[in-house]
């Protein structure tokens, strides 16, 4: 009974990482559904969700990725989060994805680009519906690491865990205007993931 009882509690953790449907799939990028629990008492996810490209493009387009003074910029940095060839790429995936997903998954993203010989960047996350906002999850952001030398059989590990930040760093995501931006609660599972990955929730339905 120990033994049964033991696998199904295994079986029950291990399902909030089970990738369920692939929506695109290349060495460079991936976009695939994945399941992740809502423990709240809000229920699950706005999911299937029915959100036009033109209302991603929007969303992805007004996203920055807000960065705290250092001892190098006392007032810090902002930049975009996505480039208009990201966002172009990525909002129909995502929209497709956001139209087949269930209320217990959500869609899940991973980037790769060479910069150099030795090195390349990463970015990662997720995004999901719930209610009436659009919620976006930047857990890794164009984050440095070492080319592996055989191409052939490496395959970041990122592509397995697009939710949880390699290099976990100060700052914040946020939407222009800031009035689209809806407060996201501290208890949401977001904040138990290693590293709290930058996260904004944007009032998709209300853009212009």
């Amino acid at each position: 009974m120990f033994v049964l009882v033991f696998s199904l509690s295994v079986i029950s953790c291990a399902r909030s990482e089970f990738f369920t449907v692939t929506i695109y799939d290349s060495p460079q990028r991936v976009v695939r559904l994945q399941t992740k629990s809502i423990e709240d008492a809000g229920g699950g996810y706005s999911h299937p969700a029915s959100v036009s490209v033109e209302q991603m493009t929007s969303a992805l387009t007004g996203l920055y990725v807000e960065v705290g003074s250092t001892p190098f910029s006392k007032s810090g940095t902002r930049r975009r989060a996505f480039s208009d060839a990201e966002i172009k790429f990525f909002a129909p995936l995502f929209v497709r994805g956001l139209e087949q997903a269930t209320p217990e998954e959500v869609v899940t993203f991973f980037e790769t680009a060479e910069i150099s010989d030795l090195q390349e960047a990463t970015t990662s996350g997720g995004v999901f519906v719930r209610e009436k906002a659009l919620y976006i999850i930047m857990s890794n952001h164009a984050v440095k690491t070492a080319i592996w030398q055989d191409n052939d059989q490496y395959e970041s590990p990122q592509r397995l865990s697009p939710l949880e930040p390699m290099a976990p760093e100060p700052g914040r995501l946020v939407f222009e205007p800031e009035e689209f931006m809806i407060p996201v609660e501290e208890n949401d599972w977001v904040d138990a993931l290693k590293g709290k990955p930058w996260h904004a929730a944007v009032k998709y339905l209300e853009l212009p």
